[in-house]
């Protein structure tokens, strides 16, 4: 066919036409009409990747299985900027690299994948693997957003801008809590008065916390409104749902006061009955500390 075409250019007294200019000519003008949309690529990006997190919020999150798991708009309102670390940074680093683009729609898919995974597969149950899930979403949008920065680059502000950013995304990577099983909570988890004395000690685990359990002696009235004041439950940090819970009892006959230290997720609502289950808090009894 080729050979054809040259002869009849040849007879014709034209030549061949090059497919290298046409091709050219074509791509100027694809250049000439996707010029304006440049300077929109990055914004672009990261609108791409906040709407890629649109299965994790709050009014899209499905009930089912568990309403429970859903996460919180509080824990929504962190996870999302943390997720968009690397998109941002890549938004500034990534400008005048070549496949530019090409990373941007891999760290939105990423992103895509992490939100959709998060709301099927993410769990708060014991041991809970939301943290997880998040930390090796952060290990591999760094990988790429490192693989497409590397070599030589011009020290711009742009670029010092978005390898700051970059480096808040990996240090989050170590920030984020390794949650398992509940722990063991230490003896001096709660700091007792100077007076106290330990008379019988004891420790155990259920289904979803362990505690320690203090017979103590020796406690006066200001000892005890100070203890008092620590009682209840509080977080211990960041995408770990285990809570530190405090509860006394003062034992009157015997002048001793029960206190009761545990590591407890308020977060699991799953309890599996069943004849060789163990049950959420087995020997607690009375004392849990949600009254479940």
């Amino acid at each position: 066919m080729l050979v054809v075409v040259g002869l009849v250019g040849y007879l014709t007294g034209r030549r061949f036409p090059h497919p290298g200019a046409w091709i050219g000519r074509r791509r100027e003008a694809l250049v000439r009409v996707a010029g304006p949309w440049r300077r929109w690529s990055r914004p672009l990006l990261v609108a791409g990747a906040v709407i890629a997190t649109a299965p994790v919020w709050p009014m899209v999150q499905p009930g089912d299985p568990i309403a429970d798991e859903m996460l919180e708009p509080a824990e929504v309102a962190v996870l999302v900027p943390v997720v968009l670390t690397f998109p941002v940074a890549w938004a500034l680093l990534g400008r005048s690299r070549p496949h530019a683009w090409r990373i941007g729609a891999g760290l939105v898919a990423w992103v895509a994948a992490w939100a959709v995974w998060t709301v099927v597969f993410g769990s708060w149950s014991t041991p809970p693997n939301i943290d997880d899930g998040l930390r090796w979403h952060l290990i591999g949008a760094a990988a790429i957003v490192a693989a497409g920065a590397w070599g030589r680059q011009p020290l711009t502000r742009r670029w010092l801008a978005g390898t700051v950013i970059g480096a808040i995304g990996v240090a989050v990577v170590f920030a984020i809590p390794v949650a398992g099983g509940p722990p063991m909570p230490a003896r001096d988890a709660i700091p007792l008065p100077a007076t106290a004395t330990v008379i019988h000690e004891e420790t155990g685990c259920g289904w979803n916390s362990c505690y320690r359990r203090l017979t103590v002696t020796g406690i006066d009235e200001a000892g005890m409104h100070e203890l008092a004041r620590r009682s209840g439950c509080r977080r211990i940090g960041w995408l770990n749902p285990y809570e530190l819970c405090l509860d006394l009892r003062r034992n009157e006959p015997a002048s001793t006061v029960g206190v009761q230290v545990t590591y407890y997720n308020g977060r699991d609502r799953v309890v599996f009955m069943g004849p060789a289950s163990i049950g959420p808090h087995d020997r607690l009894d009375q004392w849990d500390p949600r009254g479940r």
